[in-house]
């Protein structure tokens, strides 16, 4: 009997227990970074997604202030592009200034636009230290100067908008590195209020550009 219990006793060597453990480790480690990768992924696109409907909104809101405006001027300001718009061509000063930070985004009057609703999303879920940071690389406008456009006036109603919105993950990703991308948005706008008034301005007067 005790040799038939010998023969049939089924049991696991230490080796065998070692090996097993090992084994659950491995897949154990590679569940945890599965994991962890997926919601490094979920959160950088939740941010990318507020970035993408900032920059869509924000451009939006400019191009309808540059179709409103008589008289639109440009000058540089905090390393930016700064538009100055008037409501009408008489005008001394501009009724809407849109101007440029890097950390604060697009602000018009010194403000937040639309009454402090498109607020930049520098701030939020998923921002902040050893997370993501997020701020405006660039914003540049400048007339589109493209021959065959026509007279001069002409031309100068065509302005380029370019706005560049970055953000930079302290996180690292799969390289150890930490990643860094930019959202471009680019418009070209057609000023015609703005064309409309200049050439009436200009045929009341002498230009022989009219």
């Amino acid at each position: 009997m005790v040799k038939y219990l010998r023969k049939t006793s089924v049991g696991m060597t230490l080796l065998e227990l070692s090996a097993g453990i090992v084994v659950m480790s491995i897949i154990g480690i590679g569940m945890t970074s599965g994991a962890q990768a997926v919601m490094l992924h979920y959160q950088s696109d939740t941010v990318r997604q507020d970035l993408r409907q900032y920059g869509n909104n924000i451009m939006r809101e400019i191009v309808r202030e540059l179709n409103l405006a008589q008289k639109i001027e440009f000058d540089s300001f905090n390393g930016f592009s700064r538009l100055r718009l008037y409501e009408y061509y008489t005008d001394v000063s501009p009724n809407l200034t849109i101007s440029c930070d890097d950390k604060a985004g697009i602000q018009f009057n010194g403000g937040v636009p639309i009454d402090g609703v498109l607020d930049f999303p520098s701030e939020g879920v998923f921002r902040g230290p050893n997370q993501r940071t997020v701020y405006v690389d660039d914003f540049v406008v400048e007339y589109d100067n493209h021959p065959g456009l026509g007279s001069s006036v002409f031309k100068r109603s065509y302005m380029e908008l370019t706005l560049v919105l970055a953000m930079e993950t302290d996180v690292m990703d799969d390289t150890f590195q930490p990643v860094q991308e930019q959202h471009i948005y680019h418009r070209t706008v057609f000023m015609g209020t703005s064309y409309i008034q200049t050439k009436v301005t200009n045929a009341m007067g002498v230009n022989p550009d009219a």
